[in-house]
């Protein structure tokens, strides 16, 4: 069974909700545990503590590998294998938040739609309704329920490709330009060019703009081509 990881949707969410505090503290003073960083809790956590922002960060990465593993775990999450990557995020921000033993009590023996039906049910603590449960519980209950395309989730999964970033030289942006500025007509240099280069650096400035998002969105691959410059036209 492939093991599979939140997303910067998840962890957003997570961050969004814990808030990021480089000492020690306890939320409720009655809690056993010290809490840290993005909401890290435990008895590595001691009074007086402090971190800097890459510990902290460092910490969190730590813990999700931790709570992913929980509901990757069909004993915890039955239904874990019918997960969109959107409902697998908000079951990994309700497990960091309530804990493995909620997690399995929210989803055991029940279906994908009766577990969003039941997560704002936990928005208690010592049986009173705290105001910053019902808006976490209601956020992950919001990313539960927001469609997941199947493309993207498989993209979560994949190193973001270098060739995309638009500052890696491309040799098939390099072969097209040179032909765009070959014959003179585009920068005003050609005898007949009904061009000044007053309005050729105009022109340049703004093709620029729109031939590096080219680059970046088509990538290449001349099959997309058309689609993408009606995409650019289209922006403005």
């Amino acid at each position: 069974m492939q093991m599979r990881k939140i997303s910067k949707a998840g962890l957003s969410l997570i961050k969004n909700s814990e808030g990021c505090r480089l000492y020690a503290y306890k939320p409720v003073p009655t809690e056993k545990w010290w809490t840290i960083g993005w909401g890290h809790y435990g008895p590595d956590v001691k009074q007086g503590m402090t971190i800097t922002q890459e510990q902290a960060d460092a910490m969190l990465a730590e813990d999700m590998g931790k709570y992913e593993a929980y509901v990757n775990n069909p004993a915890y999450v039955p239904v874990t294998d019918q997960l969109t990557q959107n409902q697998f995020d908000a079951l990994t921000s309700f497990c960091y938040n309530c804990g493995a033993g909620n997690l399995k009590a929210l989803c055991k023996g029940r279906t994908v739609a009766q577990i969003a039906a039941s997560i704002t049910k936990y928005d208690k603590a010592g049986g009173k309704v705290l105001a910053g449960l019902t808006r976490r519980r209601q956020a992950e209950l919001d990313l539960f329920n927001t469609p997941s395309d199947s493309t993207e989730d498989k993209k979560e999964d994949k190193p973001v490709s270098q060739e995309r970033d638009i500052n890696v030289p491309s040799k098939w942006a390099a072969t097209a330009w040179a032909e765009v500025t070959a014959n003179g007509y585009f920068d005003g240099t050609h005898p007949e060019a009904q061009i000044t280069r007053e309005e050729s650096a105009i022109v340049i400035n703004r093709l620029r703009k729109n031939f590096l998002a080219l680059i970046a969105g088509v990538n290449g691959n001349v099959t997309d081509l058309d689609e993408r410059l009606k995409q650019i036209e289209s922006e403005g």
